[in-house]
């Protein structure tokens, strides 16, 4: 199979956009000692968040390192993308607390935490030890965090769960959107275990190939079908946000004139029904979280970076 060089994932963000959403993905490089930041804003109608981290650093100046692959090495059979969803439980809308305040400001860019090299083998020591995934860590924390800053009450919310198909599907150009998902659910009082457990039954149930065939449905009804269910699937079902790893990488930023200890990170910008956006990466061995929400909460800056302050602390790491 040839590989198109449409973005038909990129026609859903298109989509968004003409809607009113913003579909900005902001890759940060900060200055560890200083703070100061140099923001590259990119568009998610032409990358995905792996994609746009190459275009980023290209427009930086920093030598391109290789990207993640997909860790599937062939494409499963046709029949075996459509199995059952490996979970019976059903998401519910999350209760979003109501931020009357009209004083304090919403955060216009993501804020961002990190951990040091240490920290971050530290974490990954931690999660060895447990036997799950850094992803089941930092998942668990996440949903934590959201639901004590920013929900009324716990129930069990939908996450998207982005999952990177490069190596493994046709690419026409290695930088456009080539990322699918999956929705898993999450309750506060999940074990790291079940959430390990699941996220390992959806990937193996290869249910991210099923949305990956049909969100590109765009090869069948065009941009302007495509808008339609757009503007259709925003009066649908509310989720968290999308869980967004970007994965490990290693970056020669002394190549680009910054400090060789630049912290680097990413974030979407969320949507009314996936409206907590984040991103992790882990960069030169250093973990970076990145959090902003989408304006549609109203949440004041205060509520977000408490949110992070919290996810950071649930992850169980110290100085």
């Amino acid at each position: 199979m040839s590989a198109s060089a449409t973005d038909y994932i990129g026609m859903w963000y298109r989509a968004r956009a003409r809607l009113g959403i913003d579909d900005r993905i902001e890759f940060i490089f900060i200055h560890p000692a200083s703070g100061k930041r140099h923001t590259v804003a990119l568009r998610h109608h032409d990358h995905d968040g792996v994609g746009g981290i190459a275009e980023s650093l290209k427009r930086m100046g920093v030598r391109q390192p290789p990207m993640p692959l997909s860790r599937q090495t062939r494409p499963p059979a046709f029949w075996r993308r459509w199995q059952a969803r490996p979970e019976r439980r059903q998401p519910q809308s999350p209760p979003w607390r109501v931020f009357t305040s009209t004083a304090e400001k919403q955060a216009d860019a993501p804020l961002v935490e990190w951990l040091t090299p240490r920290q971050t083998l530290a974490l990954r020591q931690r999660a060895e030890a447990l036997q799950v995934s850094l992803n089941s860590l930092l998942l668990q924390a996440l949903h934590r965090a959201v639901v004590q800053t920013l929900m009324t009450h716990a129930v069990p919310i939908s996450w998207c769960f982005p999952v990177n198909m490069r190596g493994v599907v046709p690419m026409a150009k290695p930088d456009m959107n080539l990322s699918s998902a999956f929705y898993m659910t999450v309750d506060s009082d999940d074990s790291l275990t079940h959430l390990d457990h699941t996220i390992r039954r959806y990937l193996k149930a290869n249910i991210h190939w099923r949305y990956w065939h049909l969100a590109r449905i765009g090869r069948l009804v065009g941009q302007r079908g495509v808008d339609w269910l757009c503007g259709r699937l925003l009066n649908g079902a509310r989720h968290g946000g999308s869980f967004s790893n970007l994965g490990e990488w290693q970056m020669d930023f002394v190549s680009g004139g910054l400090a060789p200890d630049t912290v680097f990170a990413c974030c979407g910008p969320g949507s009314p029904t996936h409206p907590v956006a984040n991103g992790m990466i882990i960069v030169n061995g250093s973990l970076s979280l990145a959090l902003k929400l989408h304006p549609s909460l109203g949440a004041p800056e205060s509520a977000v970076r408490e949110c992070l302050q919290c996810w950071v602390e649930g992850l169980g790491v110290t100085a």
